[in-house]
């Protein structure tokens, strides 16, 4: 695709990322303030993290389009857009694609998105996370095979009923990762494979880097373990508030095991979790205990059916 006069794309680096935090921020506020939502504010430490997580799996799936300054070098000039995706085995995931207010015509969407895509899409599954109030980029993605499929909802807050949250069934533990050392606990090699053998079996792929990279943000992890310590499923908290990702080999485990991470850690403000529309008794379960739903809900798109949202939550609506 022809390239709007003086852009070029090019990879990013990571000093580029304070720009396509900017761009991010300027972008979203661009449209949601004048339908009534709050201002994203400026700082957005987690983005940050996000977006060098991204670019340390992925660099040759994070570009940035500049538009050249007097003398046409590309150093020089603005970064006017960018895109980053990640790929885990036969899922690629469109993490963010973002053009800067008033740059957004032209095709400079399109033109990121095609260069970021895989070149052999033979036996790979493209999905994406697009927000509903943007109609324009959901049909470029709908374009290429990813039509919008699913939504998932930001349930916040904290349980002001928590006898409304499902326990966890008889005979089945949490178990903290990080717990020390003894006969019943599992190596990290051992707890890498089980993570791995669950995730590819829910989620229809292994993610061990992104697993580092929940761990490395501070969240704790929990396997939930029968008396004959099978992994049955596993799930993230954090003091902060932070609640994911959650996989459950079977469906009926995912409400327990998100009540159960709910409590488990009391955070220092509010809970946050993204739920999937499949994980109805999860939902159902937090707004009765007393989460609420912020926001609009965001939109998965898939070229091709990859992972059971029934028995998954995702880290966010960036990082599956």
């Amino acid at each position: 695709m022809t390239l709007p006069a003086g852009i070029t794309l090019r990879p990013a680096r990571s000093g580029d990322l304070p720009a396509c935090e900017e761009i991010w921020r300027d972008g979203l506020n661009d449209y949601l303030v004048p339908l009534g939502q709050m201002e994203i504010p400026p700082d957005n430490p987690s983005l940050r993290l996000l977006h060098a997580h991204a670019l340390a799996t992925d660099p040759e799936r994070f570009w940035v389009a500049v538009e050249a300054a007097a003398g046409g070098a590309d150093d020089g000039g603005e970064i006017v857009a960018f895109g980053a995706a990640v790929q885990r085995e036969a899922v690629w995931f469109l993490s963010m694609l973002f053009v800067r207010p008033g740059r957004q015509l032209g095709g400079l969407g399109r033109a990121l998105l095609e260069r970021i895509l895989p070149m052999d899409r033979a036996g790979v599954t493209l999905a994406v996370a697009t927000d509903p109030a943007q109609p324009i980029s959901n049909g470029l993605y709908a374009s290429i095979g990813m039509p919008a499929r699913l939504p998932i909802f930001n349930l916040v807050g904290r349980p002001s009923r928590a006898a409304e949250l499902p326990p966890l069934p008889a005979g089945i533990q949490a178990r903290p990762f990080d717990a020390p050392g003894g006969s019943g606990r599992p190596s990290d090699l051992e707890l890498d494979l089980e993570l791995a053998a669950l995730d590819r079996d829910v989620l229809g792929f292994a993610h061990a880097e992104d697993h580092a990279f929940v761990r490395g943000q501070g969240r704790l992890g929990f396997g939930y373990r029968d008396a004959n310590g099978r992994l049955l499923g596993y799930g993230y908290t954090s003091e902060v508030g932070r609640i994911g990702p959650l996989a459950a080999r079977d469906a009926a485990l995912l409400a327990p095991i998100g009540a159960d991470l709910l409590v488990s850690v009391p955070p220092r403000g509010a809970s946050a979790i993204w739920v999937p529309g499949e994980a109805g008794p999860l939902m159902v379960a937090l707004i009765r205990a007393g989460l609420r739903i912020e926001g609009f809900p965001v939109l998965l798109g898939w070229s091709a059916p990859f992972a059971d949202f029934g028995r998954y939550v995702p880290i966010s609506p960036g990082l599956l």
